[in-house]
């Protein structure tokens, strides 16, 4: 099932079971984790409110933005909280991302804002690589059309891990294992099926979960599916993150750990070696930026991530001018930024991992100059849209990728991190490995030759396979710093593929207009990617009786943008979800404060 109907479908009226815990896990209550289950999707009240002086964590399940703000409370820097944070989403929607998956981090430490390295932002690649033994035609020459998402062939090299690490050698307060206890526990001892998971299982039971070596212990461990609210435990899992904290990251990526992993692979008709996991690193690279008019900057990741295409539209849009923005009306503003989203998707199509594919980060920079983006302020027409060809003259196609988890955390010494994590597809490449994870299918985020697309759009030689390479990701986490204080004042991002970009685009420039964060995250999304050449809306006229308060898009808006050329077509919400954290003023103070996704009804925050 594709992504966005599966989360959609997360959203099913479900009452949280109230039921009582293990005597087991009572007796743990005083121990490390436990505390963290006191939240709403385990049936109890929140540990933790939203906003607080110290710092907050913001997650797609509220026992795990629970364990990073209780690390918060024990000293913990941001970086502490978000890797804590981490390995729990990894272990309770593990459908979703985990250790053998990847993605991108971008953190700000304000100590080193005069430096001169970006304001102190930088940017940790931790995206999964092609093995050594890729090459471009593995699967347009392939019988098995499922070679790219499903089995071994499917796995890229994990890189999340070697993230992990170089965050917490840099800016980590607390040790190693400490950060990682609360996770160790959480698969020991259990935890109740959330909202989410309970919908991953549901589907997925059948095909693979209930009769799969591995699988059918977690997830079916008495010989049916687990629901919403039943306790499980993956304790393969926990006896790994066991050894993890132990002996560091190394022994996932050499010794016995990974001889199983490669086993894995290999016998699913994969190609990885040890070679390969031994010489992954995660990379750190520069941030990209643009200014904002009322001073504000904005940072986020270049390729192989898609923070250049968010800055793009952004900065297109600052073309306008701060009293055009404030002045001109949801209706035309919403036009401009669709507009300004589709030159950007077309950028898009020329960007690959910069080191495999010459000039982008070249391409990247010149996209975000003055120059370029008022000559495409200047192709924004406000009475029509144009052909696709208009945005994209090289015909090229659009990648479509898909998954992911997010995170952000923020604390009181001036660090703060928004991460994006992923295994790709629900359960990724349907791959458990006899250490509980689950394997990652993000080669299918690499072009093929030969495979033109319905619209006769080629595909990108940017993103074909080469040994080695990252492939292109629409990730995009963005770090807001108000230049006047030097504070950073959002670290947000979305998962949700290709949507990710959209939902990126709308909430930061929602938060650089004054709109409060959780405000933003709440209200019904569009999204455009170009292609196919439709413009996608929430569900209009409706108030949803599954996430509390929905609304979906205005009919007026979603009339006007139609009657001046977009192509109407309307989604169920919950095909982007998105969680950050910012500085709220309350009480003439200021405050930090986790902004969570209403689409997902077991997301939370905790701050303290």
């Amino acid at each position: 099932m594709q992504l966005s109907v599966l989360t959609s479908l997360c959203l099913a009226t479900l009452a949280v079971v109230q039921a009582v815990p293990p005597p087991h896990v009572e007796e743990k209550r005083n121990n490390h984790y436990l505390p963290a289950l006191n939240a709403a999707s385990q049936g109890r009240k929140p540990e933790h409110p939203v906003i607080g002086p110290n710092g907050a964590v913001a997650t797609e399940v509220d026992v795990c933005s629970n364990v990073g703000a209780d690390l918060l409370q024990k000293g913990g820097s941001a970086a502490d909280a978000i890797i804590g944070a981490a390995f729990c989403v990894n272990s309770i929607d593990s459908f979703h991302s985990g250790i053998a998956g990847g993605g991108f981090i971008v953190l700000r430490d304000e100590k080193k804002q005069h430096s001169g390295q970006h304001d102190g932002v930088r940017v940790i690649d931790m995206r999964e690589s092609a093995p050594a033994a890729s090459n471009e035609t593995m699967y347009s020459a392939n019988p098995n059309k499922n070679a790219s998402t499903i089995g071994g062939l499917a796995v890229g090299v994990p890189g999340e891990l070697r993230g992990f690490e170089t965050l917490h050698n840099k800016h980590g307060k607390l040790p190693w294992h400490q950060v990682i206890q609360p996770a160790i526990e959480l698969n020991r001892y259990g935890f109740k099926v959330t909202n989410q998971l309970s919908y991953a299982i549901e589907e997925y039971k059948d095909s693979l979960l209930c009769n799969t070596t591995y699988w059918k212990d977690v997830y079916c461990p008495n010989g049916t599916a687990a629901k919403l609210g039943d306790t499980i435990k993956n304790e393969r899992l926990a006896t790994t993150f066991e050894i993890i904290a132990k002996k560091g990251v190394d022994a996932f990526y050499t010794g016995a750990i990974a001889n199983r992993t490669i086993e894995t692979i290999r016998n699913a008709g994969g190609i990885m070696t040890m070679d390969d996991l031994k010489e992954y690193k995660a990379i750190d690279r520069e941030p990209f930026s643009i200014e904002f008019p009322d001073n504000k900057r904005v940072y986020s990741s270049g390729a192989p991530s898609s923070g250049a295409v968010v800055l793009s539209a952004l900065k297109t849009m600052s073309e306008y001018g701060l009293k055009a923005l404030e002045n001109d009306g949801v209706n035309l503003t919403t036009h401009r930024l669709i507009e300004a989203t589709k030159f950007a998707y077309g950028e898009r199509a020329d960007y690959g991992d910069p080191s495999y594919v010459k000039n982008v980060t070249r391409l990247e920079k010149h996209a975000l100059t003055d120059k370029d983006c008022r000559k495409k302020r200047s192709l924004i027409s406000d009475n029509s849209t144009h052909p696709t060809s208009y945005y994209d003259p090289k015909n090229y196609t659009i990648l479509t990728d898909s998954g992911t988890s997010q995170l952000s955390a923020i604390d009181d010494d001036g660090l703060s991190v928004t991460l994006t994590t992923t295994v790709n597809l629900f359960w990724g490449a349907q791959l458990m490995t006899p250490d509980g994870f689950v394997l990652n299918d993000e080669l299918d985020d690499f072009s093929s030759p030969g495979s033109s697309n319905a619209f006769g759009y080629t595909p990108t030689e940017a993103n074909f396979i080469r040994p080695g390479k990252r492939p292109l990701s629409s990730i995009s986490p963005v770090i807001i710093v108000d230049l006047n204080s030097g504070k950073t004042t959002h670290a947000l991002g979305s998962a949700g593929g290709s949507r990710i970009i959209t939902a990126n685009i709308i909430n930061t420039f929602n938060a650089l207009r004054g709109i409060d964060l959780q405000k933003s995250i709440d209200m019904p999304r569009w999204h455009d990617q170009l292609l196919p050449a439709t413009t996608s809306f929430e569900w209009q006229n409706t108030t949803s009786p599954t996430i509390p308060n929905w609304k979906g898009f205005d009919n007026s808006t979603v009339a006007f943008l139609k009657s001046v050329g977009h192509n109407v077509s309307w989604v169920a919400p919950g095909s982007s979800t998105a969680q950050g954290v910012y500085r709220a003023k309350e009480h003439q103070q200021y405050l930090y404060k986790g902004a969570y996704e209403n689409r997902q009804l077991s997301a939370g925050a905790a701050a303290i």
